[in-house]
């Protein structure tokens, strides 16, 4: 099998759980760069407007998810919504007969609701696992069984 783990990370947390479900499955990375700043609690205020109103924005990538059996997506959650960028990054690509996954770090519990939805944006793929791990659980390091477990439903 031949992985991707495709993910945009404002804070940091998701390229964290991104690099090591790469490192664990030996997968080529993609993170996904957002064109628009981002950064400071403007960027942080914006961010949010823009991940409730379902905008796009310019993206950044270096693999062509094409070229793997499973892609691995990962995302923050931005006003209990996906971000701009992994929106775009799933209309701009194709996943149809590709196995897919998804984890998204959040402050909450919320992501349950957006596995959902990321999965309408990747119509014709197959959903092997997801994954959602909460702030608090990021910051404790209580999160390593859940993405063991994660993992093993990749391989």
């Amino acid at each position: 099998m031949k992985y991707l783990v495709a993910y945009y990370s404002r804070t940091g947390h998701n390229k964290t759980i991104g690099e090591a479900i790469a490192k664990a499955l030996s997968a080529d990375v993609d993170e996904i760069i957002d064109k628009k700043k981002r950064s400071g609690r403007i960027g942080w205020l914006l961010a949010g407007r823009d991940g409730t109103s379902g905008k796009m924005t310019e993206i950044q990538t270096a693999k062509n998810p094409q070229d793997y059996d499973i892609v691995i997506l990962g995302t923050p959650l931005w006003a209990a919504n996906m971000t701009p960028a992994i929106r775009t990054y799933l209309t701009q690509n194709n996943l149809t007969g590709k196995k897919v996954a998804f984890f998204i770090c959040s402050g909450g519990d919320g992501y349950t609701n957006i596995f959902p939805k990321l999965m309408e944006l990747a119509s014709g793929a197959t959903q092997l696992a997801t994954l959602g791990i909460t702030e608090e659980q990021f910051k404790n390091n209580a999160y390593q069984s859940q993405l063991e477990a994660f993992i093993a439903k990749l391989k």
